[in-house]
């Protein structure tokens, strides 16, 4: 094993890419790291579902043979990530963190894991999911609750808290993460990292395992906001496998607005997103708020009078996709879900079809009401959930989780999770960024700026 590199445990994507292609890092001693941070923090985390150690060496090598040969593919060239359990990867087991899936070995890579490996990243494993994506705590029945590196005896957040978990941690410099009801952005407020969902259609979900089709959206989570944009670079682009999928370019990030916010206008929605929230989280996201004034931003009230359909519209089209995915499943193994899930399926088949379309039809209502309020503004800001990450037991509070994300599941508006600020028991709070449709470059830019002017993406978890 060659020397560690303890203050690269933390470095960011950004940071490493030019050290990497001047040589001064090595992919090899930068996996060797990442697997030996798997060795030392995933027993007390239990992030990972597969490692796959053997098989990081191999990529880092590969890597380094190509650097040294000049043939340099970009920023995640040599960068260690990790997959979230939902997404296939050929010859490896993608389990869904189920034990209906617990010996699945796809035969083919989704398209975005396919994205990144020709990106040049290294993969490091397979990390945990609420099981089929349907929960909010990642709390696995089935390989173990994964947890908190803020604080064990919380949540990571969930659907995708193993690459929350673990991008917190110091293991992997960028996760992949699903987000139906808000899992890439409430793991990311529940570790203090960045989340983002992009627009519906930005990046392929051919080879995911789905939750709710028409609300399904992929994405990175990663250490900073720019990181976040190089890697949503390489997931996105036109897939023929997915028909949802556009052909535009890469969003890039407006990085003017790392020197100044001026002439930015955010809009503060009036209603819902600033009822109901905890006072630690609510105190974070307001001086947040106030950082943004003193960079030079306006902000203004802007009205969501809709907002009230958003949640319910979203649950009745997620019940039903979901339903329709697992009833064969539901038919034949029903004992075989953790009680969680199976309680939310049982009671998905019980939703009458006229249901299903009301809710389709609210859903045009919501997603005209998003676009008008954004029509006189640059983004939304609001808190990206209403509390810090609570324990695994407190259910009530683990269910108010997505009441902030979902609402641009159904729209399909492009959305950042991003730290803000601590409560004093030390937990993460992050604020949300919503843009118009297919704009990631401004709420990317936006969220830039700010994190240049701030500091609470450098602090990380002492484990």
């Amino acid at each position: 094993m060659k020397t560690m590199h303890p203050e690269l445990t933390y470095a960011t994507i950004h940071e490493l890419s030019g050290r990497i292609r001047s040589r001064e890092i090595s992919p090899v001693e930068l996996a060797e790291q990442a697997v030996a941070r798997i060795e030392q923090v995933n027993p007390s985390l239990n992030a990972f579902v597969t490692v796959t150690a053997e098989l990081a060496m191999e990529q880092a090598k590969q890597a380094e043979q190509e650097l040294m040969k000049g043939n340099y593919k970009g920023p995640l060239h040599g960068i260690p990530i990790v997959h979230k359990d939902l997404y296939y990867t050929k010859g490896i087991r993608t389990t869904a963190s189920s034990k209906i899936l617990k010996d699945f070995v796809p035969d083919y890579d989704s398209t975005a894991v396919a994205k990144l490996a020709e990106a040049g990243t290294v993969l490091l494993g397979k990390v945990q999911t609420h099981e089929f994506a349907s929960g909010t705590t990642t709390n696995s029945v089935h390989f173990g609750p994964c947890r908190n590196p803020w604080n064990l005896e919380r949540v990571p957040g969930g659907s995708s808290g193993g690459t929350g978990a673990a991008v917190a941690s110091g293991i992997a410099y960028m996760g992949t993460g699903s987000d139906t009801g808000g899992s890439i952005r409430i793991p990311a407020a529940c570790c203090g990292v960045v989340g983002m969902k992009p627009t519906y259609g930005r990046v392929s979900r051919y080879g995911i395992v789905p939750m709710g089709w028409s609300l399904d959206h992929a994405g990175p989570l990663t250490r900073s906001v720019l990181d976040a944009s190089l890697s949503l670079d390489a997931m996105s682009g036109f897939d023929p496998k997915d028909e949802s999928t556009v052909n535009l370019p890469a969003p890039g990030l407006k990085m003017e607005y790392a020197e100044s916010l001026k002439g930015v206008r955010i809009g503060i929605p009036t209603r819902y997103y600033y009822d109901n929230v905890e006072a630690d989280v609510l105190t974070a996201v307001q001086a947040a708020i106030a950082k943004f004034k003193e960079l030079g931003a306006e902000v203004v009230e802007v009205e969501l009078s809709k907002i009230g359909y958003a949640r319910s519209a979203a649950s009745a089209i997620l019940m039903g996709e979901l339903v329709a995915y697992h009833e064969p499943w539901l038919e034949s193994r029903p004992e075989d879900y953790g009680a969680d899930v199976r309680m939310m399926l049982e009671s998905g088949r019980n939703l009458p079809a006229s249901t299903y379309l009301q809710a389709q039809r609210a859903r045009h209502l919501v997603v005209q009401d998003f676009l008008d309020a954004l029509s006189g503004v640059d983004v939304l800001l609001t808190p990206a959930t209403p509390l810090t990450a609570p324990t695994a037991e407190d259910f009530s509070r683990t269910l108010r989780l997505a009441e902030f994300t979902m609402p641009t599941n159904l729209t399909g508006l492009p959305s950042l999770s991003m730290p803000c600020g601590f409560s004093p028991e030390g937990m993460p709070v992050n604020l949300q960024l919503i843009g118009r449709p297919f704009d990631e470059a401004t709420v990317l830019g936006i969220g830039y700026g700010y994190e240049c002017n701030t500091e609470w993406h450098l602090r990380h978890p002492e484990l």
